[in-house]
């Protein structure tokens, strides 16, 4: 299975600050659980930057956030967690009905959601994300504890509590993969990157009745989220104790970003076949002085 998942997918290396990452990325053994809230529909749109981003509609007038908590044990750039706070989209896939939209998303396993703060725990995930997809990343505190049938997440920054996830151990089994289609917004326009999952152990369970969630609205970030979020019953339960991913992308390479790949080391297919080719400088000097062709 782990094999299978990454087979035939060719990987290209590049710097970033912070080290060297191969792209995609690859994640080969992590965990991760969502929590997905109701939330005021109005406050969403003003949040997007673009009104090509749609807010997705679980019914008239009431959109959805996700608070995602992620553990990567072995991934191309290290051990390190990482903290999605993202918004429901509409899926450009399906008709924009409020509730139908949705739920095909849910039975397609392909969502779509724009990434509004991504923290991260190591310097190489922030900057890769930054300079090559501008994710909303910054350096956090993302701590799990686990007990026999709960599982935790703190996340703060510069030592203030920002929030506080928690959710139950539910039974899980193997679900196969599912896409997350993530909008991002670079340079001013649309981006896009697709991160597919391979959900080893895992379960969804709409309407959770044991989860917690707790912001701390003396921080800004804890604040505005508190202040969109509608009540504290979630819609839906992600638990995946084990996954495999792979991060694709960015995937609308604007020229200021196509310059910053190829300074990165991201060579064109038509320079490397001519590098490749170029012959010997002695061989080049001998055809030289013989007249050789």
């Amino acid at each position: 299975m782990h094999h299978d998942f990454f087979d035939g997918i060719e990987q290209v290396k590049l710097k970033v600050d912070g080290g060297t990452a191969s792209f995609p990325i690859f994640y080969r053994d992590a965990r991760m659980f969502t929590i997905m809230l109701p939330a005021n529909l109005l406050k969403l749109k003003r949040m997007l930057p673009d009104v090509r981003f749609v807010p997705a509609q679980v019914a008239p007038g009431v959109g959805a956030v996700g608070l995602t908590a992620f553990e990567y044990y072995d991934t191309d750039i290290k051990p390190y967690n990482e903290f999605s706070m993202e918004i429901f989209l509409n899926s450009p896939y399906f008709a924009p009905v409020p509730g139908y939209n949705v739920l095909r998303q849910y039975f397609a396993r392909l969502y779509s959601v724009y990434i509004y703060h991504l923290p991260v725990t190591t310097e190489i995930a922030l900057r890769g994300g930054i300079d090559f997809y501008n994710y909303p990343k910054f350096l956090a505190g993302i701590e799990f504890s686990d007990t026999e049938r709960r599982i935790t997440c703190d996340l703060s920054r510069d030592g203030e509590n920002i929030l506080t996830v928690s959710g139950e151990k539910v039974r899980t089994g193997y679900l196969g993969e599912m896409k997350f289609l993530c909008n991002l917004y670079h340079f001013r326009q649309p981006q896009l990157a697709e991160f597919k999952v391979n959900v080893v152990e895992g379960s969804i369970n709409w309407m959770p009745t044991d989860i917690s969630c707790a912001f701390n609205t003396s921080s800004d970030i804890g604040r505005e989220f508190s202040d969109v979020v509608l009540g504290d019953r979630a819609l839906m339960y992600l638990y995946m104790p084990k996954i495999q991913a792979i991060l694709y992308g960015p995937e609308n390479y604007s020229m200021p970003l196509l310059d910053r790949a190829m300074k990165a080391g991201l060579a064109p297919q038509a320079a490397r076949k001519a590098v490749a080719k170029k012959p010997p400088a002695r061989k080049a000097a001998a055809r030289k002085r013989t007249g050789a062709k």
